[in-house]
């Protein structure tokens, strides 16, 4: 199978990689302990407790293998700008015993341009919240500075609306300064600027995971030249940062590595049409990480399409073991499903056509006990605030 038809598989389309998420059982917790040694295949042993990312990352400073970890955004936030502006300590800190309790060692989580111009000394001090708390918990996140697939421009009315009919995913930063003339100088709190101040704040912090430049860049000018200015940026004030790129196919980490700048390469596979499609698009990902030599992290996942009951609800079940068979294969290094926390799709189309993601409600209960007990016909779970976070989620009289 060729590299285009079988990427052709894997998603419905470039614009409209829909995410959905709902982890419920990749297998025992301990499957998501932090691996104790570069490339190791086996998890950590059972009955053991999770390294604080700060020690795991002095013990094994080169270990971006056998990472675990998921999208992130807060139950009521829409867009990057929200994770950061409705930033609470009490959320934030619940949020992450769900992940904890999942043995994840990862988040996925997007910064926000945006709202480091409108305050940044917040923006800073919310950050060192997120990475000290995530140390308590043995997770070591990305922070993805730059966003792409988002339709919207990040204007206020994008950037604040909550209504969940209207208020999707914004691009960051606008497209306006994407074509940007590639002179920086002058122009006071840039997205240059930000990159650097990234880099000088917490690019080389080892709580930190990663950062990624930007995700779905793609290879499209002038974006190309915008993101390589900002990788430039980064790896000229964190020489010793780890960075990667969310590139959602194997080439387009080509595209941004010419210099060797990546230490992480990325792909993403939301919606494989069925487990045949996602398998052969995994022996892809091999190939790539062996011509590469450097890790291969899968940073969105989400489930198969032609899986029962419903294409647009989570359904890890049916790809989850796939993702678990590629770690044990050594195809990828990493993965990321999207997402921890339940709500309506993130981008506009997917929303429009009634996707739903995530696996965890507000109060920590999951949408799905078990994605096979829900095929079996287990009653969903429906909190009593349902209604107050309720579109497009289907009406409980489906599942009756």
């Amino acid at each position: 199978m060729s590299r285009e038809t079988a990427a052709d598989k894997v998603s419905d389309s470039h614009g409209d990689s829909e995410r959905a998420t709902e982890v419920e059982r990749f297998g025992d917790p301990d499957r998501r302990m932090y691996l104790k040694t570069v490339g190791a295949v086996g998890a950590a042993t059972a009955g053991s407790g999770l390294l604080t990312a700060a020690a795991s990352a002095a013990a094994y400073p080169d270990a971006l293998t056998g990472i675990r970890g998921a999208q992130y955004f807060q139950y009521g936030s829409w867009n990057n700008y929200q994770i950061w502006s409705n930033y609470a300590n009490a959320e934030i800190e619940r949020d992450l015993d769900y992940a904890r309790s999942l043995g994840l060692n990862s988040l996925r989580v997007l910064a926000s341009y945006e709202y480091w111009q409108e305050d940044g000394p917040s923006f800073f001090a919310h950050v060192e919240h997120f990475l000290t708390e995530c140390d308590a918990r043995g997770i070591r996140p990305i922070l993805v500075l730059f966003e792409a697939p988002p339709e919207d421009e990040p204007t206020e009315a994008n950037r604040t609306d909550t209504d969940p009919e209207t208020a999707f995913g914004v691009h960051s930063p606008s497209r306006e300064n994407v074509i940007q003339p590639r002179d920086w100088s002058g122009w006071a709190r840039s997205p240059l600027h930000f990159t650097r101040r990234w880099a000088e704040e917490f690019g080389e912090d080892s709580r930190l995971l990663a950062t990624e430049i930007m995700n779905e860049p793609g290879d499209v000018q002038p974006r190309q030249d915008f993101v390589k200015d900002m990788l430039a940026e980064f790896v000229a004030n964190a020489p010793n940062g780890t960075v990667t790129m969310g590139c959602k196919d194997f080439q387009y980490n080509d595209v941004y590595d010419e210099n060797d700048d990546l230490d992480i390469h990325q792909f993403h596979m939301n919606l494989p049409v069925d487990e045949q499609a996602a398998r052969d698009y995994l022996a892809q990902a091999e190939q790539h990480r062996a011509n590469t030599g450097k890790p291969l992290w899968c940073t969105e996942w989400q489930r198969t399409r032609e899986e029962p009951p419903n294409r647009f609800l989570p359904n890890y079940e049916s790809l989850a073991p796939i993702v678990d068979d590629a770690h044990a294969n050594g195809q990828i290094d990493g993965d990321f499903f999207w997402q921890l926390m339940l709500k309506p799709a993130y981008l506009q189309t997917p929303r429009q056509n009634g996707r739903v993601n995530g696996l965890f409600h507000e109060d920590g209960t999951p949408f799905d006990a078990s994605d096979r007990d829900a095929l079996a016909g287990v009653e969903r779970y429906y909190p009593d605030g349902w209604q107050n976070h309720s579109f497009p989620y289907p009406d409980p009289e489906y599942f009756n």
